[in-house]
């Protein structure tokens, strides 16, 4: 799950599903909106150190079944990405399963596109998982996979401490491994976060990241 962005992982496209009732259908909607002095992406810029602005929705039905869209401007010229998503979630005991599969389409160029599996497995505020990448505009690049875990906790009343470390494995490129560390603070406006992070490669920044976003 990247913090820093509102990507579970999970940025303008929004609408309002005035037909869809909670409480009338059991079904549940989630709606977030953010802005952020940079785009992490494991460790790194995805958009070029520009700030940029994301939300999305996320639809929740009895059965387990979600999905939604995210989206994401990148920066100055760079247009944006847009990540329809669909996956299961359940329970097991005190452990929670989700896996499912997201495409990540840009508006900058039409036959780039990529199109990777998820799965993650939380316990408590203990969350682990994995990506691969089953299809991409790269052929060379298809097959990458990556790990990751992290934990968040409240540290004092609404005030949550999280942190993530991962290891990239590319098809086409070194393997590194990456990590976040931040602090993010609810307030009745809105949450606002802080988030450092990096990678071990050369040549890797240390990046610096704050927002504000609102969840409803």
């Amino acid at each position: 799950m990247n913090t820093s962005s509102l990507q579970p992982r999970v940025m303008g496209l929004f609408f309002t599903l005035g037909c869809v009732s909670g409480a009338a259908q059991g079904v549940e909607a989630e709606y977030n909106l953010g802005v952020f002095t940079d785009y992490i992406d494991d460790g790194a810029s995805k958009s070029d150190n520009d700030p940029i602005v994301q939300g999305g929705f996320e639809l929740g039905f009895p059965t387990g079944v979600f999905t939604g869209v995210q989206a994401s401007s990148l920066g100055s010229g760079r247009g944006s990405e847009i990540v329809p998503f669909v996956g299961y979630g359940f329970d097991a005991g005190p452990v929670g399963v989700e896996f499912g599969y997201e495409h990540f389409h840009y508006t900058d160029l039409d036959e780039r596109y990529e199109g990777e599996t998820f799965v993650v497995v939380d316990w408590g505020p203990v969350y682990a998982g994995a990506n691969y990448l089953a299809h991409a505009h790269d052929r060379d690049a298809r097959g990458s996979r990556e790990f990751f875990a992290g934990t968040a906790f409240e540290v004092a009343p609404r005030t949550d401490v999280f942190a993530e470390v991962g290891h990239d494995r590319p098809a086409d490129d070194d393997n590194a491994a990456f990590w976040e560390l931040g602090a993010a603070h609810a307030t009745d406006f809105g949450t606002f976060s802080l988030t450092y992070a990096s990678r071990d490669e050369s040549g890797a920044q240390h990046l610096l990241v704050g927002g504000y976003s609102v969840h409803f």
